[in-house]
């Protein structure tokens, strides 16, 4: 399979401001990777996708508060679409660390990195890689990691105990209980 026929049903929705820097930058993109790439401003955002198609939505960042992307983010993920989410122009890694929860993100770019950094980004989303920046990763890891729970952790009691509580489960008074199993009150408490 060539290039043109791998570029075929991959889409890049460049959400930003129109203005002229969007207008390059789109250029830019279509050229360097050769995906179809459209510019989408904050009023056209709102519509359906096709479900043929793998879209990548760029997200420009830099015009505002993280809570300004929660609705366009919404909309995304209710898609049926195969819709795929990066955010560029990333000045500080506090304006997308609640984003990047999201299920759909896959991506975060710098203000300061390169046009270059930018589409070989595009590409490794596009065929499945995650362009994350590690600190990110480190920060996000550190806040929502666990110890892991131990699955034999249930088998610390007694047969005994297991068989006090298996009555208890059905409502069984501890006299009932006690009667049963042939023990003690004190037992069963």
């Amino acid at each position: 399979m060539n290039k043109d026929d791998n570029q075929l049903n991959k889409k890049i929705l460049l959400f930003g401001q129109h203005n002229l820097q969007i207008t390059l930058l789109n250029g830019y993109i279509s050229q360097f990777t050769g995906i179809d790439s459209e510019p989408v401003d904050g009023n056209h955002w709102n519509r359906n996708y096709d479900t043929g198609t793998h879209y990548l939505a760029l997200i420009d960042v830099s015009e505002g508060g993280s809570e300004r992307l929660v609705p366009l983010l919404d909309h995304l993920c209710d898609q049926d679409a195969d819709i795929t989410v990066a955010f560029f122009n990333v000045v500080d890694n506090a304006e997308v660390e609640q984003l990047i929860l999201w299920p759909m993100v896959k991506g975060v770019f710098y203000r300061e990195g390169s046009q270059e950094h930018l589409c070989r980004g595009i590409e490794g989303i596009f065929d499945g890689e995650y362009w994350l920046p590690r600190q990110l990763m480190g920060e996000y890891l550190e806040r929502t990691r666990q110890r892991p729970r131990h699955h034999d952790e249930a088998n610390i009691l007694t047969r005994r105990e297991k068989q006090i509580l298996q009555y208890t489960a059905t409502g069984a008074t501890n006299t009932q209980i006690a009667q049963a199993l042939n023990v003690s009150m004190h037992t069963v408490k």
